[in-house]
């Protein structure tokens, strides 16, 4: 968990439980359809049930807020790249992941990217942000983009999200997108989420698998 003073902003978003459900049933009875046509088998149909069942789960996932922070100035960040001006600007994503480890269905968790900003003329940069939860080449959630100024450096930023009850067990991937000066970066980490019983009941287990930049 992260210690130091985050900025905070507080974005929209209200999902009702019915809505969620409805969602999760609607999305499992579409990927099963799209499932059957692609695969013309059952083992078809069931792999797009599984999918349709993770869509229309996160179609119910509630957004909170939003935090910042910088990690390094620029000074510090040029150093750490070895960074030259005639580079022109740099875009790097450092590290995605969710936290915390364990998550009690309907409480927040936090996706977070870490990224590197840098410019030769040291003057604040409009940045945008993307999140994106994937289950192999599905597109189950995005989030943003959101826009901000920042001078460069080394950034923290964290998105809250609520994820519903009915989540499916699985592998997922959460990917984070940068775009500033004209460049773009972005990493992908591949998580599994589990049931687990504890003695405060059931929780959903996040174990990271793989992370990775995207080319």
């Amino acid at each position: 968990m992260m210690a130091l003073p985050l900025g905070c902003a507080t974005a929209p978003g209200e999902h009702t439980a019915a809505g969620t459900m409805q969602g999760a049933m609607g999305g499992a009875a579409l990927g099963g359809l799209i499932g059957g046509l692609a695969g013309h088998g059952p083992e078809s149909v069931l792999i797009g049930a599984a999918i349709g069942m993770a869509v229309g789960a996160m179609a119910g996932a509630i957004i909170g807020n939003y935090y910042d922070r910088q990690e390094r100035d620029y000074y510090q960040t040029a150093q750490a790249y070895n960074y030259q001006p005639t580079q022109g600007s740099v875009v790097r994503v450092e590290n995605v992941r969710v936290e915390p480890e364990y998550i009690q269905p309907g409480s927040s968790s936090k996706l977070v990217m870490t990224y590197a900003l840098l410019d030769p003329t040291g003057k604040p940069m409009p940045v945008s942000e993307k999140r994106q939860i994937m289950s192999g080449n599905e597109m189950l959630k995005e989030i943003g983009p959101r826009a901000v100024n920042r001078n460069p450096g080394t950034y923290t930023t964290e998105q809250e999200v609520t994820f519903p009850r009915d989540l499916p067990q699985g592998r997922y991937a959460l990917k984070g997108v940068v775009e500033a000066g004209g460049k773009t970066d972005q990493r992908e980490t591949t998580f599994s989420v589990a049931h687990v019983s504890t003695p405060n009941g059931m929780m959903y287990a996040i174990r990271v698998v793989d992370s990775d930049p995207v080319n």
